[in-house]
């Protein structure tokens, strides 16, 4: 197992998506099984969803 920040994660795979989140989300820590080798874009976006989702629960849209 291996723990990375999430800005991490998104710098070596998918570098366009940093703009997306906010200083708080991209420092949310992540927990990979088997480290960088076998993540997908595909894992990276449903990652990105859940720290998005998790994150703005606590905001309201005005």
């Amino acid at each position: 197992m291996e723990q990375i920040q999430l800005d991490v994660l998104l710098e070596f795979l998918y570098p366009e998506a940093l703009d997306l989140l906010t200083k708080k989300e991209k420092v949310v820590p992540i927990v990979l099984h088997d480290g960088l080798r076998d993540v997908s874009e595909t894992d990276v976006q449903e990652i990105m969803e859940a720290v998005i989702m998790e994150r703005g629960q606590d905001s309201m849209v005005h």
